[in-house]
């Protein structure tokens, strides 16, 4: 016997399922048995007709799902060969999340407030897991940028320059946190970091000023001061985020 409808509200209509949401089904249920399995890098997969005949799909859809493991960085896929498990690298984590900043244009207020919530945090982690090399690293880091400081004076290459070495300097201490998050959730932020460093490295004083704050959480990092050095980091985000309100010389 079916039972009634309930008044006033119709049952939802199901769409038949399309081979697009098959081939998302199979590629979930594929990298579900990657990782499950915890099959390393260069494991090969399963033939295409044996997987299709396990899964009881074509061989059509198998292949469209590793296709989209394959994008997503999960497999490696040689023709004539076979499929692979590919080494996971962060990029194909970071790499998607920097495509979608710059697609969607997120405002830069937006990026601030997310690196007032993390950069404070990752000084503060430095000042527990860095490592002798590490704040050598930082230390040839700070070097580099005073040179580059100094012979700034407006010049195209200069800028380029300082803009890079300055944003090493965030990836530095970001690989002395001992967290690995750290460095993947600051990675999609890379670009957005230059640009801002390139047009501030034309206000007066301020590559100076940024110098200077970065050698100030360096001292506080190799003191182990984790409270100061999070609160240095927080100055210097807000120093740095003024420049963005700020016109340029030749603006």
């Amino acid at each position: 016997m079916t039972a009634p409808e309930t008044p006033g509200r119709s049952l939802p209509r199901f769409a038949p399922a399309t081979r697009s949401s098959l081939t998302d089904a199979v590629a979930d249920q594929l990298a579900d048995v990657i990782v499950e399995r915890d099959l390393g890098p260069g494991a090969r997969l399963p033939a295409e007709r044996d997987m299709a005949r396990q899964l009881e799909v074509s061989r059509i859809v198998v292949r469209e799902a590793l296709g989209r493991l394959a994008q997503r960085g999960l497999v490696e896929v040689r023709p004539g060969v076979g499929t692979f498990v590919a080494q996971l690298l962060a990029t194909s984590v970071s790499d998607p999340l920097r495509l979608y900043l710059r697609r969607r244009r997120i405002p830069n207020a937006h990026v601030f407030e997310v690196r007032h919530a993390l950069e404070p945090a990752i000084a503060t982690a430095a000042c527990r897991s860095a490592s002798e090399a590490q704040l050598a690293a930082m230390a040839a880091n700070l070097e580099r940028t005073a040179v580059i400081v100094a012979a700034t004076g407006g010049r195209a290459d200069a800028i380029e320059a300082f803009a890079r070495v300055d944003v090493e300097f965030h990836q530095l201490l970001a690989a002395a946190s001992g967290n690995p998050l750290f460095e993947l959730l600051l990675a999609p932020l890379v670009d957005r970091l230059l640009a801002v460093r390139r047009e501030g490295a034309r206000l007066p004083g301020a590559a100076r000023r940024a110098a200077a704050a970065h050698r100030a959480i360096f001292d506080a990092v190799v003191a182990g001061d984790g409270e100061r050095a999070a609160s240095r980091m927080t100055e210097h985000l807000y120093d740095v985020q003024g420049w963005l309100s700020t016109p340029t010389p030749d603006a």
